[in-house]
């Protein structure tokens, strides 16, 4: 079991190769094993500040392994090749569509129904490679339509040849219970984003959902944990898209809580 950080949740402290150096030795500090390239914009676009040769130098520097990474489904489908390429330097076996932004419409079945059919093809060539295709969900999958009630997830989940990056609170957040949910793909979740969800005060609303550091907020964590161990979770991912406090000290809480919850046996 590896305890990664996604460096989406430091993407303001990395603006820089200097920050981007120093944030990585402080996740070193903090004891995290690796990390998910992904939100940061050192890292983006076709000529990123950072390549994946140098951000796999860089790593390797600070005792990291990058254990996942995520990329437009554009960018997956349309140049395959240079994905292979590119998670090859990054010695990375995964990666993974954050949420459609301009491919399909998110709000519609149809959309996810397309896709699955697109993403089997891409997955069979990634696995070719021994890398896998996965989808990371928001709260919008969740919604439900036509007679029977199906939700859009549940076109994912019928292609078998997707892995799922269960990101936990926006399954709760969307009313889904996120330890039925991995039970639900067991075998299928080779990564998890973990981040708690909190009750704040509003001033208009009086009270409303936010990202917590793992452990501070109301998700039952024992049941999450344990599924994930049974569903055969590889690395369990820190993420927390806002903090209410410096995003390092936010990381070093989930950490500590995370790391002791590590089953003996995967420690």
């Amino acid at each position: 079991m590896t305890l990664a950080a996604a460096l989406y949740t430091i993407r303001s402290q990395m603006t820089s190769v200097a920050e981007f150096a120093d944030g990585l030795g402080r996740l070193r500090d903090i004891g995290y094993g690796g990390v998910e390239a992904a939100g940061v914009p050192l890292l983006e676009g076709p000529d990123p500040a950072i390549s994946a040769r140098e951000l796999k130098r860089r790593l390797d520097d600070a005792g990291l392994a990058c254990v996942g990474a995520h990329a437009r489904w554009r960018e997956i489908r349309d140049d395959t090749s240079a994905v292979v390429d590119r998670l090859y330097e990054l010695d990375c076996s995964i990666i993974s569509i954050p949420a459609f932004v301009d491919e399909f419409d998110r709000f519609e079945p149809a959309g996810y129904a397309a896709f699955a059919g697109e993403a089997a093809l891409v997955a069979q060539i990634l696995g070719e490679h021994g890398m896998r295709l996965g989808y990371h969900n928001h709260a919008h999958e969740f919604l439900r339509f036509g007679p029977d009630r199906r939700t859009m997830f549940d076109h994912l989940i019928d292609e078998p040849s997707l892995a799922i990056e269960i990101d936990v609170y926006w399954a709760a957040f969307a009313g889904v219970d996120p330890a039925g949910l991995i039970e639900r793909l067991a075998g299928r979740v080779p990564l998890l984003h973990c981040k708690d969800l909190e009750m704040i005060r509003d001033d208009e609303a009086g009270a409303r959902p936010f990202f917590a550091p793992v452990g501070e907020g109301n998700l039952d964590w024992e049941r999450i944990l344990a599924a994930s161990h049974a569903a055969g979770t590889e690395a369990w991912i820190v993420e927390q898209d806002q903090c209410l406090r410096d995003p390092f000290d936010c990381l070093r809480s989930s950490f500590e809580f995370l790391q002791a919850r590590v089953p003996s046996s995967l420690a």
